[in-house]
This record gives structure tokens, sequence and C-alpha cells, in this order.
């Protein structure tokens, strides 16, 4: 038997490779990922200012139209705790049981996972008829 002692190198493609996107943001903002405005968990916010959307290389990305954040699900908890990218990385590994790692507090969903999945949509088509 080899039982390798090597740590686990926490990667945002493992994570992601185990966990949808979609999971991690209603884990950390408590809010159900699809189409339409909300408003924003990482700062005060009294109007729906925040949305989600697949960028052009299918990543889920929440956008906050005031201008105050834009990111993935890995930009929210580095947002949300005030981290580090790594630091970041291993928040979501440890919660989601990848890692165990005793010096982190595991923190629980804000919101159960309801299974969403946002679908990246094709691009609007604007069409014109001119007329006399």
């Amino acid at each position: 038997m080899n039982f390798s002692l090597e740590p686990i190198v926490i990667t945002k493609e493992l994570i992601l490779s185990k966990i949808p996107e979609e999971r991690i943001m209603e884990h950390y903002l408590g809010v159900k990922v699809q189409k339409g405005l909300f408003k924003s968990p990482l700062r005060k916010d009294n109007t729906p200012t925040c949305g989600f959307y697949r960028n052009k290389s299918g990543r889920l990305i929440m956008k906050d139209f005031s201008g105050a954040f834009i990111g993935d699900c890995f930009a929210v908890v580095q947002q949300k705790f005030q981290v580090s990218y790594y630091k970041a990385l291993q928040i979501v590994a440890n919660d989601f049981g990848i890692i165990q790692r005793p010096n982190l507090t595991v923190n629980k969903p804000k919101l159960e996972y309801t299974g969403s999945v946002l679908e990246k949509t094709e691009q609007a088509r604007i069409q014109v008829e001119i007329r006399d």
C-alpha cells in the first residue's frame, strides 16, 4: 500500500471539478443564482443593483452595477472575508470538505443549494427594418 503524505494542492480547477460555481455563490452570498437583479450581500444596498451572468469563457460572474464589485465565486469569497486569492481557495476547500484545516472556521451556508444552473445565453440580435 502506498500512503502518500504529500499535501493536496488546492487550485480553482480542483474545487470546480467537485463543486458547481452556483453552489459556492449561494453558499456565501445567500442569494439564489438566477437571472434578474438582487441587493448586494457584500455591501449595504437598498436597491437591487447586482446580477449574475456567464462570461465569454463560461465562468459564472457576479456583477454589482454600482461599480462596487465584479468577480467569480473566488473573488466573492475574497471580498466577503477580505483575504488573498490563495486563502479564499483554502476557505472554499475547507468549507466543502475537500481539505480539513483545524485553523480555519467552517462557514455554514447562507442558503441551502437550490440546484440552480445559470445557462450561458446567446447574444441579443437587434434587427432594424428601414422604412421610407
